[in-house]
């Protein structure tokens, strides 16, 4: 994991970036081990490069990375967890590795197309005379970019900006380029093969487009072959990003690795894989974030006044009696907390499948006035996404990522050393998971769910782990999305739909039947049964404000 800031502007004058001082501080925090620049003049342009770094793969290499013989530089934020189809070696520094393959290749995008893992980059080509950027297809790195006008009139590129307006996300849609000397400035697409035009210079998606077949009867069990390839490709896929972390820095043995955990069932069944990943004395951390919920809070107090009421006016022997006593003394907001409640449920589970293994399950305890403190530091980082909703799912991200809780049991101060983090995310979108996909099912069967679905596919490189990587780098920690390595997601969309999602309305409703199942196998009969539910109504870090209402879709812009 690397910061990124890259400036481009005429010799004569000052690149467009905001003067805050704040903004190398921000890339700094991403990459904690060292942060280093390298200024260069090319046709009239000065190119200045800022990279900070967080060493994750092989030896720690100081960035940008220089080519002492071009003068091609590179600035890069990513894990190559592939090279041309090959497992990168372990030891091996990634970004050293891309730069050879760049430099090697008969054209950048040739090489970029050969590299299999989430990436964001600045790459100088002193070569062609040509700066290249971009993210890779599945937008799982951030990337910025503040400009005036006219490229050519100066342009900022970043990992994350400083909050003020001008940001824009840059689009996972493709390779981007500047020509030096002749002043263009073009896109080298992502594209199916099938999907270009003759002659047309792009990259080749690495995955296929989204299986329509349907076959009609038959349901999927646990017998089926469909949970047993999800369960080969997904093993492999943690299996890579759980590999050769190295121990964090400082003394005495640190744990390598932590879980963004809420005990739903994508968090859940990546621990189990992890349990079969990892040697048994290596402890994994489990992050479970919950806030004082301040709407919750004086919701259920307003309850158990009105009961306690209703107890005391009723004479002897009424039914009242037989309600449930009110709760004496404060109330702990976030045991009640949906993530809390089902954290510590699956917390259990792991403990008795998963024997020798060190589960430190770490309650992340946000109190109202911390998250205000926070607040605006958040709204910066996620900027330029600015709904209640981007908020409530920042801040969710930004305290759990933080790993500062207490230990569970006893409640110790404890805080995460692991700079690796593992997210679920992706498997709604890829395996149906969301209730909308429920619903297209109930009108239009099996051709109205893969309409629903194709929307996902189409806009999973725009989405928002632009917006969730800005926030869960801020620590120094890296995320690693095991649903979304290439070839699960090239499983998922070549699988036919009734082997994903199962073949009758009581299966596809239940949402991720195939992970369902897989779960099951594995061992997790409680949580093969957890509902879907959103990370900000889990952790109840939406709608904060006792008597708030309106917002129930977060679309609402941050006040």
């Amino acid at each position: 994991m690397c910061g990124i800031l890259f400036s481009i502007a005429p010799t004569t004058y000052s690149p467009p970036h905001s003067t805050s001082t704040s903004l190398p501080d921000l890339i700094s925090r991403r990459g904690p081990d060292i942060t280093n620049t390298h200024v260069t003049t090319f046709a009239n342009y000065t190119l200045t490069f800022t990279s900070s770094v967080l060493s994750l793969r092989g030896k720690l290499t100081p960035q940008p990375l220089i080519d002492p013989v071009s003068g091609s530089v590179l600035c890069w934020n990513g894990e190559a967890w592939r090279i041309n189809s090959a497992l990168a070696p372990a030891g091996v520094n990634d970004g050293e590795e891309v730069l050879k393959l760049l430099l090697s290749a008969e054209a950048p995008e040739k090489g970029f197309a050969g590299i299999a893992g989430p990436w964001a980059c600045v790459f100088f080509d002193a070569v062609r005379g040509r700066v290249w950027f971009g993210r890779d297809c599945l937008g799982r790195r951030s990337l910025l970019e503040l400009r005036k006008g006219r490229w050519k009139d100066g342009v900022t590129i970043a990992s994350v900006g400083d909050g003020h307006e001008g940001w824009k996300e840059v689009e996972a849609e493709g390779l981007r380029y500047f020509g030096l000397h002749s002043g263009e400035e073009g896109v080298v697409p992502f594209l199916h093969q099938e999907d270009r035009d003759e002659g047309q210079v792009s990259m080749e998606l690495p995955f296929p487009k989204l299986s329509r077949t349907i076959e009609p009867g038959g349901c999927l069990n646990t017998d089926s072959p469909e949970v047993g390839e999800l369960k080969e490709v997904l093993l492999e896929s943690v299996r890579i990003r759980v590999a050769d972390i190295p121990e964090p820095p400082g003394p005495g043995r640190k744990v390598r690795l932590a879980i963004l955990f809420s005990g739903g069932l994508d968090c859940s069944v990546i621990a189990r894989l992890v349990h079969e990943c990892l040697p048994l004395d290596e402890a994994v951390d489990l992050l479970n974030v919950a806030f004082e919920n301040k709407r919750f809070v004086e919701a259920r107090n307003k309850a158990n006044e009105a009961s306690k009421y209703k107890r005391q006016t009723q004479p002897p022997g009424a039914a009242a009696a037989a309600e449930e006593p009110p709760r004496e003394g404060a109330m702990d907001p976030y045991s009640i907390c949906p993530d809390r409640i089902t954290g510590l449920a699956t917390y259990a589970e792991l403990q008795k499948i998963c024997p020798g293994r060190l589960w430190n399950f770490i309650q992340i305890n946000v109190p109202y006035p911390e998250l205000l403190s926070h607040r605006q530091s958040v709204i910066n980082l996620i900027h330029p996404h600015n709904t209640e909703m981007d908020l409530s799912i920042g801040v969710a991200f930004y305290f759990a990522s933080r790993g500062t809780g207490y230990h569970f049991p006893g409640g110790q101060p404890y805080c995460s050393s692991a700079r690796v983090l593992l997210s679920g995310l992706g498997a709604d979108e890829l395996l149906g998971g969301y209730a909308r996909h429920a619903t297209a099912f109930r009108f239009r069967s099996f051709m109205g769910l893969l309409e629903e679905l194709q929307i996902d596919v189409k806009r999973l490189g725009k989405r928002n782990l632009g917006r969730d990587d800005r926030v869960l780098a801020h620590w120094g920690r890296e995320a690693r999305y095991p649903f979304l390595d290439e070839d699960v997601v090239a499983w998922c969309l070549g699988t036919r739909v009734i082997g994903k999602c199962g073949g009758g309305e009581e299966e596809v409703v239940e949402g991720k039947r195939v992970l369902r199942l897989l779960a099951r196998i594995l061992g997790m009969q409680e949580v093969a049964g957890e509902k879907k539910r959103a990370v900000q109504f889990g952790s109840r870090s939406a709608r904060m404000e006792a008597g708030e209402k309106g917002r129930v879709k977060g679309t609402a812009v941050i006040s």
